[in-house]
């Protein structure tokens, strides 16, 4: 009886995890694919290109702002009814591209609507929803192999992307996205079918039910929360300076596009690899030691780069320690959330954290180029980045893992 309990348990958790990783990783790579949807969308508009351009950088800040508010819904009225909504916008988003012939209807739809929904499928939210269903052994794994389906993706949805465009046209290729994305709404009634065991609401959860705003002024004051997010600042102005400036930087020293795709290349399949990997120790290890050493591997890698030639082979070393220490350490930021704030405020308080990941995104992007443009390379961005990535493996490793206890935080307020 009992074997067969835990196989059930088992069955549920894998369920779980395929679940959350289908959403994150048709969400991740809708978000990360705009590039390869660019021309078609230009040519659709009629719009120019800076102007689509500044649509997606609009939609890069929606996609940040409107995580923490749809982690607030889910607080008052729960992640099935937030996913839910998220997937419907997302749907009608991708299925409402085509038709935007103005610079005001493409920026409601892919300025807002689109970016907004795909907050709303956030990993915060994501794995707020399975934590309290999967056995407490294997949640920082699992925690790695949805952050790793972001990597799978891009990889994936790429190709998909350009063949549907290239067979039809933006209809038929956005048509396919709609139907991946309505996709998602079965895999989220998995999600909530099946309970792995756990009980749905706890005594603790209760108590944490009581005390949003008393969280949120603990939050405030919480070195340990304030710590990871200025880290995790870093980490957004580190990642949007790899995906927007990255390539321009290795065909300045001389290389065709075709070998700059090649090394590029390279980065996803790091992510993916860096994500598992991050997981996996983050069960074993300190999570605070993870992160630390992850965003202390960046200025190490920046450091050898600069002073090494500039040989292929190099480039493709960077690149891949890049990918590896890239999003890897969502694992353990929001894994420290979930630690301080437990799995329900571990949608709130990554989601803000997340927001001001996306400052650092904006930032880079924006100042990337405008050091490029003055100075015709990258070298001060780059030493920025690798200051302020080594500022932030400081402060992770002074980061003390232990959990706000909100139910006596409650008892104190009743």
């Amino acid at each position: 009886m009992e074997n067969n309990n835990n196989s059930r348990i088992k069955l549920s958790s894998v369920l779980l995890i395929i679940s959350a990783c289908y959403l994150y990783m048709i969400a991740c790579g809708i978000k990360n694919n705009f590039g390869i949807m660019l021309s078609s969308i230009v040519e659709n508009t009629g719009l120019a290109f800076a102007s689509v351009s500044f649509v997606l950088a609009v939609g890069q800040l929606c996609f940040g702002i409107t995580q923490p508010i749809f982690g607030l819904v889910a607080d008052k009225i729960g992640n099935k009814f937030t996913l839910i909504i998220g997937i419907i916008c997302t749907a009608a988003g991708v299925a409402l591209i085509p038709f935007c012939k103005s610079a005001l209807s493409l920026m409601l739809v892919l300025g807002i609507l689109l970016p907004g929904g795909i907050g709303a499928i956030s990993f915060g939210m994501l794995m707020s929803t399975i934590t309290p269903r999967l056995p407490e052994s294997i949640r920082t794994t699992a925690s790695g192999i949805v952050n790793a389906s972001s990597g799978i993706g891009n990889t994936l949805l790429t190709p998909v992307i350009s063949l549907s465009i290239a067979a039809g046209d933006l209809l038929l290729g956005m048509s396919v996205l709609t139907v991946l994305s309505i996709i998602m709404i079965p895999f989220t009634l998995i999600m909530f079918r099946n309970s792995g065991g756990q009980k749905e609401t706890t005594v603790k959860e209760k108590a944490d039910k009581t005390s949003t705003r008393e969280l949120f002024k603990q939050a405030s004051k919480n070195r340990d929360y304030i710590f990871i997010t200025l880290s995790f600042f870093t980490c957004g102005f580190h990642m949007a300076l790899i995906t927007n400036h990255l390539p321009t930087q290795i065909a300045a020293y001389g290389y065709s596009q075709a070998e700059v795709s090649g090394a590029f290349s390279i980065y996803g399949v790091a992510t993916v690899i860096g994500a598992l990997i991050s997981g996996m120790l983050c069960s074993k290890l300190r999570m605070k030691n993870v992160l630390g050493s992850l965003y202390l591997l960046r200025p190490i890698s920046f450091i050898l780069f600069f002073i090494l030639p500039k040989s292929m082979l190099v480039i493709c070393v960077y690149v891949f320690l890049l990918g590896f220490t890239g999003s890897s350490t969502v694992t353990p930021t929001s894994g420290i959330c979930g630690k301080l704030f437990g799995p329900r405020g571990m949608s709130i308080f990554f989601s803000f954290a997340f927001l001001v990941h996306q400052i650092g995104s904006f930032l880079s992007a924006w100042l990337g180029g405008v050091c490029f443009e003055a100075m015709g390379n990258y070298s001060l961005i780059w030493i920025v980045d690798a200051v302020l990535s080594f500022s932030a493996a400081m402060l992770s490793y002074n980061v003390r893992e232990k959990k706000i206890d909100a139910a006596n935080i409650a008892d104190a307020n009743s």
